[in-house]
């Protein structure tokens, strides 16, 4: 297997570090878990997310808009950004290139997850279809009717890379065209588009890989997500609940120990 990428996107409004915070967990516990290639960090702060270098990651820091939290606008670049930044990542230097949203920590080594001989890797949420507006903003008439397939999840998806900006291009060009009906996540019903009329090698991660304890029920229990690979915290709920859930699953799986060592540092 040749040397693979995850990156990832991080975008605060001015002055917010909640963003920033949750890249840097997801990169610790990349690294923790010994993944076996680059990590790139996209963000907007000022500062870097490590005042000692990591090797193997990269931080990238780009120009976002004003927080217009009104309209959403900064939301909607946000979101589009895991896509518009992808321009700046050389896919020759690798074989499978992996994204994931930053509220997302890895309990497990991912390497696993982008082994075999696909284009594309991606990630249905059990028992959400496809025609719900998150989902399926791009269907033709007759696919909000007929089809039968759960919506995928944009927050975690991978590619081969000789395949990356191809695939990259043709989301992107999905999204620059008005949906067929009101939803939201726009860009997330432009992937499901895309995997839609991609004509390659299409794998689906098992539902056991990924968790999403705060959307979906059936990782709600302790025991549902932390035996995934990936805890991802998507849902609508703010960015410092994520920040305290997702803290809890990482410092649970690499800071705990029987005898509560850190606990009786921190209570001395």
């Amino acid at each position: 297997m040749g040397r693979n990428l995850v990156y990832t996107v991080a975008l605060d409004p001015e002055g917010a570090t909640g963003h920033r915070n949750l890249a840097k967990m997801l990169v610790s516990s990349l690294l923790r878990t010994r993944f076996n290639g680059d990590i790139t960090v996209f963000h907007n702060s000022p500062l870097p997310l490590f005042m000692v270098s990591r090797a193997g990651v990269e931080e990238v820091r780009i120009d976002t808009p004003d927080a217009d939290i009104g309209n959403g606008a900064f939301a909607r670049f946000a979101q589009s950004a895991k896509h518009s930044v992808a321009g700046q990542i050389d896919h020759t230097r690798y074989d499978k290139i992996m994204f994931m949203d930053c509220d997302s920590v890895a309990l497990r080594n991912i390497d696993p997850m982008l082994r075999g001989e696909w284009e594309v890797a991606v990630f249905a949420e059990p028992g959400r279809t496809i025609q719900e507006n998150c989902y399926g903003a791009y269907l033709a008439s007759d696919e909000a009717l007929s089809l039968k397939r759960e919506g995928l999840n944009s927050g975690s998806w991978a590619v081969a890379a000789p395949h990356f900006h191809q695939f990259i291009g043709k989301w992107r060009d999905v999204e620059s065209k008005p949906p067929t009906v009101d939803g939201w996540f726009r860009e997330q019903s432009a992937f499901n588009r895309t995997v839609l009329d991609w004509a390659g090698a299409v794998h689906h991660w098992p539902a056991s890989s990924i968790a999403l304890p705060l959307c979906n029920t059936n990782y709600a229990s302790y025991r549902g997500y932390t035996k995934a690979t990936i805890v991802h915290a998507a849902g609508p709920d703010g960015v410092n609940y994520k920040l305290q859930f997702l803290f809890s699953a990482f410092s649970g799986t690499f800071l705990f120990d029987s005898q509560l060592a850190l606990l009786n540092i921190l209570e001395m």
